[in-house]
């Protein structure tokens, strides 16, 4: 089982600590402990995570989404530490709603993603953390429910900001959500590829890692007759998304997704922020299976707009899929890039 996370791997090697109580799982990235662990409900907002699980335990409760699980029949909870500290208590408040007073919630997390302070956020509505395995670069620890909560409300956990936007009547309204990228604000990168993009008039546009909806807004705001769509591996992002479209009046599709799928369609924009970590890891495979996909979803003529981190490899690989690849702005720290897709196959073959 070294193939698996190093928390998970603390977690089988206590694996008799858990085998007393039915478990709902959360944020467990690896569905094999599925038929290691007494699993019996599965929490998840990561859209791949979530794929996982269902296909290796179709027989248990599954649940992706930002709303308090189902609990089932678990009398106890195994939470992966998320690396956002304000996304672990708002579990822990929905982990109130859904088990009874006094039951265990098990928390897991890699020594580098705050597990060996958190406990010092704990509300008194859990009890104090008790450390009770190390190992794996890992902590184990072990808290309960003091309070059983009544009610859990996605709704008390939004955070609101406004965003001027040049040209129109009022701000642009944001909605988000613990857990959500730049939680409660805007990042910087976005804000600055906001500077540059141009204003088009119609067409289909993907805003791929949209988090909290920013990008797509902003354009449909300028453009009503714009066909938007959201795509974001996190069921957090999508739910801030879509009460930031309620908030600003518009509509969209959104798609929890890891990846570009080949369902997906075309499109005439795509604009993105692409993230390049996977929980406290850097992950460059994020980045570069987009960039290796969107040439194909664009039609031809079709502009790919992204911000980045300058330091990243994305202009490289999208000279690879696009045959060129403009800079369009940058400071130092991030930089701007665009691509636009050649109409026909004839006038440019994709390397690989």
């Amino acid at each position: 089982m070294k193939h698996l996370s190093p928390p998970s791997q603390l977690v089988l090697r206590q694996q008799t600590r858990l085998e007393d109580e039915p478990l709902l799982v959360v944020n467990a990235p690896d569905a094999e402990l599925a038929q290691l662990l007494p699993v019996v409900s599965c929490w998840q907002w990561h859209a791949g995570y979530a794929q996982k699980w269902q296909r290796q335990a179709p027989e248990i409760l599954h649940h992706f989404g930002a709303d308090a699980p189902q609990a089932g029949s678990a009398k106890a909870a195994l939470v992966w530490l998320p690396k956002e500290k304000q996304l672990t208590l708002y579990v822990l408040e929905a982990l109130r709603h859904v088990l009874p007073e006094g039951a265990t919630i098990w928390l897991v997390g890699d020594n580098r993603g705050g597990i060996k302070s958190i406990h010092k956020q704990f509300p008194d509505t859990v009890a104090p953390a008790q450390k009770m395995a190390v190992g794996n670069h890992s902590l184990l620890l072990r808290t309960s429910v003091n309070q059983h909560a009544e009610h859990f409300n996605v709704d008390d956990h939004f955070a609101y900001v406004e965003l001027e936007q040049p040209q129109q009547g009022s701000p642009l309204k944001l909605a988000s959500l613990p857990g959500v990228f730049a939680f409660p604000s805007i990042d910087t990168g976005s804000a600055i590829l906001l500077q540059h993009l141009p204003v088009w008039s119609q067409g289909k546009v993907l805003d791929f890692a949209c988090g909290h909806g920013v990008l797509g807004a902003w354009l449909n705001r300028q453009s009503p007759a714009l066909e938007i769509t959201y795509l974001d591996v996190s069921a957090l992002a999508l739910r801030a998304t879509e009460r930031t479209l309620e908030l600003n009046g518009l509509d969209g599709s959104c798609i929890a997704s890891d990846g570009l799928d080949k369902s997906l369609g075309q499109f005439n924009y795509v604009v993105s922020h692409p993230p390049f970590h996977t929980g406290l890891s850097t992950d460059y495979e994020i980045g570069k299976q987009f960039l290796r996909q969107v040439y194909d979803h664009l039609y031809g003529h079709g502009e790919l707009w992204l911000v980045a981190n300058r330091f990243l490899p994305w202009p490289e690989l999208i000279e690879q899929a696009f045959g060129h690849c403009e800079r369009v702005a940058e400071d130092n720290k991030f930089a701007v890039y665009r691509a636009t897709k050649k109409s026909t196959a004839k006038n440019h073959t994709k390397r690989r």
